[in-house]
């Protein structure tokens, strides 16, 4: 009779050829003898699926490799736990290693405890700094659940766990990112008793570039993990368990993943009771944070886009099936009119002026529900989940007009009630069916204070209205959260109205002169005699400037507006 493992490893593969036999190999030196390793091949294209099948060639006793579609680490996890035997399992990501001691070290420590779960530290290696550090899991030698909860760390790490495979009947992962945040916190809130061993035995190589370090749409399931992982911790452990998560969202909200800020809010609100009153959270100044943000407006996480005798575009709902996978979108069509249309409205329909139809549309639904108007022109970035964090917000086309094809608010706001007001008026808008931005420009500038200079600006401390560079044209500057794209443009190339080309870099080159004129000031002088040892020194100061000014004058926007510059010094002229 075939004796059944100890201990069943589960490995998801998924394009790591690079790293897959680094990780094997340190699952095959285990000095723990009853060990089967589970490769799971999630639907790799590289050299990943053929390396599985020849470890399995070579060790049968050992290794047992599954094939699949790809469907994402968290199921892949899954498929492994329902071919496990061992009366423990445990987890490896295929680019990362464990210490030769890890397991059986862990084993023997949960048999002599009867521990169902037990954990260990994590060597982190920096793999682009050349550098590593240690996590410790817990301070003590033994493992106060409670306790660990608030003051331990690697919590929501699948890896660096024993578990015995009786703890998961019921329980699999979700198909997103951040799994482990949305399934491990829970579990260990659930476990009688957890045993520890004071051993670095994990090690995780850390690199840029990989997805979870990167700044993606797909990103903000982060959120909806944190919400799992409030839904699903035993009430034993509630509080311990709030404070927990309020730690590691405060890091999320103020450094690591502030795009998705008005989101997390979101995720604070829907559990005020639980953070406001959670008692370890009041004596926390800095995890306490997060209560300041409980009453910050937020526009809601709705795309409204009017397209009325025309499809929408593909390049329109790729762009945010890209950027806000978790948002919802709202179509408005000419199926779907309203009754009750205003008289400019209605005529605009009868001579085929759809453009001030979808206008209005878009601006009536924001006003009704809230949420951000996308004319289908226009493409999202991923900033412009940022801009959610406010009551209103308009944006600049050029140096003075308004753009109506992406603007946002929360439901109800004066400013679009005060808009859509006006299409029921008897004015020169309606009589000649001007487009939204005429009316807008002027009401801002009447009512509220608009300077029209094209710059950022926050009119009655609650309207904020951005630069063209953010809401209209990518100017690759970095701060474009929306672009407009009245037309194709080749690969590599951006459409960008004229004269804010040459507004932009006038403004380049008098930034350029004065930082020379200043430059030029201060070379005179003669360098201290003593800088501290923190100080730059003036050489030092000197090479970085150079340095910038070589790659301003080899960039990209220098080049391309080079022509530009020509022809507007032969119109001066």
């Amino acid at each position: 009779m075939e004796k059944r493992p100890e201990v069943s490893v589960i490995v998801p593969v998924y394009q790591v050829e690079s790293y897959l036999e680094r990780a094997v190999e340190s699952l095959l030196a285990q000095t723990l003898e009853e060990l089967e390793i589970i490769l799971v091949d999630d639907g790799s294209t590289d050299q990943s699926p053929q390396i599985c099948d020849e470890y399995a060639r070579r060790f049968p006793e050992k290794v047992r490799v599954l094939h699949q579609e790809n469907q994402g680490l968290g199921l892949a996890r899954n498929a492994g736990l329902d071919l496990a035997r061992g009366e423990y399992v445990a987890f490896v990501d295929s680019d990362d290693t464990v210490e030769p001691d890890m397991y059986r070290a862990m084993a023997e420590k949960a048999r002599a405890g009867d521990y169902d779960m037990v954990f260990c530290d994590v060597r982190i290696l920096y793999v682009d700094e050349g550098r590593e550090s240690i996590s410790q899991t817990y301070p003590e030698e033994s493992i106060d659940l409670g306790d660990y909860l608030v003051r331990g760390n690697n919590i929501t790490y699948s890896v660096n766990k024993l578990y015995r495979r009786s703890l998961w009947e019921g329980l699999r992962y979700e198909k997103m990112l951040f799994e482990d945040i949305a399934l491990i916190p829970a579990l260990v809130t659930r476990t009688a008793r957890v045993g520890y061993v004071r051993e670095p035995f994990y090690n995780y190589y850390r690199r840029s570039g990989t997805l979870s370090t990167s700044q993606v749409g797909a990103m903000g399931d982060v959120v909806t993990a944190f919400r799992l992982f409030l839904t699903r911790c035993g009430e034993r452990y509630r509080e311990e368990a709030v404070y927990c998560a309020a730690k590691q969202l405060c890091w999320n909200m103020t450094q690591s993943r502030t795009v998705f800020l008005p989101d997390f809010i979101g995720l604070l609100r829907d559990f005020r009771k639980d953070f406001a009153l959670n008692p370890y959270l009041a004596k926390d100044p800095q995890a306490g944070k997060i209560l300041d943000y409980l009453d910050r407006p937020v526009i809601p996480r709705r795309l409204v886009c009017a397209h009325c005798g025309r499809p929408l575009p593909e390049e329109w709902q790729q762009a945010v099936e890209r950027d806000f996978p978790q948002g919802e979108v709202v179509e408005l069509t000419e199926a779907n009119l309203p009754e009750d249309l205003p008289p400019a409205v209605a005529r605009a329909i009868k001579v085929g002026r759809w453009d001030f139809v979808e206008e209005y549309l878009a601006l009536g639904e924001v006003y009704e529900k809230g949420g951000i108007a996308l004319a289908p022109e226009c493409r999202t970035q991923l900033g412009l989940n940022r801009l959610r964090l406010g009551q209103v917000f308009f944006g600049f086309e050029d140096g003075e007009a308004l753009t109506a094809g992406c603007f946002g608010a929360v439901a109800g706001h004066y400013v679009l009630e005060a808009l859509l007001d006006t299409y029921r008026e008897e004015n020169l808008y309606n009589a000649a069916l001007l487009p939204l931005k005429e009316r807008l420009r002027d009401f801002l500038l009447l009512r509220m204070g608009l300077q029209a200079n094209g710059k950022k600006q926050l009119l009655r401390g609650e309207v904020q209205v951005y630069p063209p560079d953010v809401l209209a044209f990518d100017m690759r500057n970095g701060e474009n959260c929306c672009k407009y794209q009245p037309c194709p443009a080749p690969e590599g190339f951006e459409v960008v109205r004229a004269s804010l080309l040459e507004r932009w870099s006038k403004e380049r080159m008098e930034n350029w002169n004065l930082y020379k004129r200043e430059r030029d000031r201060k070379g005179g002088g003669a360098p201290p005699a003593a800088a501290p040892a923190e100080a730059v020194t003036r050489g030092q100061l000197e090479e970085e400037l150079r340095r910038l000014a070589e790659t301003y004058e080899s960039s990209t926007s220098w080049k391309v507006t080079r022509p530009l510059r020509a022809v507007a010094k032969l119109w001066k002229r």
